[in-house]
């Protein structure tokens, strides 16, 4: 059972609709990567800002479709981490209190993060488009500058996430708010996310990326089980 029969019926309903809407990260993941290559770790770890910067000005719409996806879901982090909050604040437990504050961090800082990478791309494929060849050299440091920023935030704020994940998961499972099942899955794609970031040190961790669609899953399962349980 998730949750009381005293449950609030329209904090469940929040909760459920933005663990739901969560899973527009995915399809932002997608639009970034797969089809436009527009996430810069790969193009910054090889150095090469400017083959990344003709390929996203060649791409921007789609790439700009998927940046604003995932602001999407980022700001659908916030709510559905207050209702868990809200739901296993009254365990008497210190886990909620630190994945809620875990979780405030995270979300704004993935916010802010994501925000100005949306502008700043947008300004950048203008720039490039207009210097129409010249100052390249300048345009890819300053991409280089910029997008490296970003990722050093969206890093962190992963990482304040994933373990704002794994101490909701695990609040729920010791009080069993929520199911088994779904206590040991967000324990372990919290687990995975917050320990991705070794991959700059040992590229063997990088096998943990795994862990970003199990949490957006997570977010989305979760989500669902709260709005069938306010379905009654």
């Amino acid at each position: 059972m998730l949750l009381d029969q005293h449950s609030d019926n329209s904090l469940l309903r929040l909760g459920g609709i933005a663990g739901i809407g969560a899973a527009l990260f995915l399809p932002g993941v997608i639009l970034q990567t797969g089809l436009t290559s527009w996430f810069p770790e790969e193009a910054l770890q090889q150095g090469d800002m400017t083959t990344w910067l003709e390929h996203v000005a060649a791409n921007r719409a789609t790439a700009m479709t998927g940046v604003a996806f995932s602001i999407a879901a980022i700001i659908s982090f916030m709510p559905f981490g207050l209702v868990l909050y809200k739901l296993l604040t009254g365990e008497g437990r210190w886990q909620p209190v630190a994945a809620l504050a875990f979780n405030i961090l995270g979300v704004s800082l993935a916010l802010a993060a994501f925000t100005f990478a949306f502008g700043f791309t947008w300004a950048l494929t203008d720039l490039a488009g207009a210097a129409n060849g010249q100052g390249a050299g300048g345009i890819s440091a300053l991409a280089t500058m910029g997008m490296r920023g970003f990722l050093v935030c969206d890093d962190l704020a992963t990482c304040l996430i994933g373990l704002s994940n794994g101490l909701y998961a695990y609040a729920g499972l010791r009080s069993k708010v929520l199911p088994r099942w779904l206590g040991w899955w967000g324990m372990i794609a919290g687990f995975l996310v917050t320990i991705v970031l070794l991959r700059y040190f040992f590229p063997i961790f990088a096998i943990a990326a795994v862990g970003y669609p199990l949490v957006v899953l997570w977010f989305a399962a979760t989500g669902i089980l709260m709005l069938r349980k306010a379905a009654g």
